[in-house]
């Protein structure tokens, strides 16, 4: 892939998802749905191969702050490849984040990839009322399960 397919491939993906600009994945590597900022970065220098994508989950809150870390850390441990993403915290904007690499860019079509965003969305939502709330003492692997809804696992 190179940097004028990725940015096809975005605007592609931004058609599939009716966004209001067809351009805006494709030049500032963001995206909003349902509320969730979506990150999606290719590197032709580096790392051509793959494309990197951030998911903001939502603030990090200041309450029960250990418990929700130790909850995405654990969640690591039983999901956590480059294959299926990892979950972090980005200390700048005291959020979580869900990253995900996607390998060989260039067998995904805009469809595909907009279906797999909304997906990342759908799940964003959902982990801020399951995995991000402190009170729910649920099983991590019912929680997580909670999260990914069926009409959200169109996921890589």
């Amino acid at each position: 892939m190179n940097l004028a397919d990725f940015q096809q491939l975005c605007r592609e993906t931004c058609i599939a998802l009716n966004y209001p600009d067809s351009d805006a994945l494709g030049t500032t590597n963001e995206i909003t749905l349902h509320g969730v900022k979506i990150g999606l970065f290719f590197d032709d220098l580096e790392m051509n191969d793959r494309l990197v994508c951030y998911v903001d989950i939502g603030e990090l809150p200041t309450i029960d702050r250990e418990e929700i870390l130790s909850r995405m850390l654990a969640i690591n441990l039983l999901t956590g490849t480059k294959v299926s993403g990892v979950y972090g915290l980005d200390p700048q904007r005291n959020c979580i984040v869900f990253m995900q690499h996607f390998l060989y860019p260039d067998m995904l079509t805009g469809k595909e990839l907009a279906q797999i965003l909304d997906g990342y969305a759908k799940h964003a939502k959902e982990a801020q009322k399951t995995i991000m709330n402190s009170s729910r003492e649920e099983p991590l692997a019912e929680l997580l399960a909670g999260s990914l809804r069926v009409d959200s696992i169109a996921m890589a």
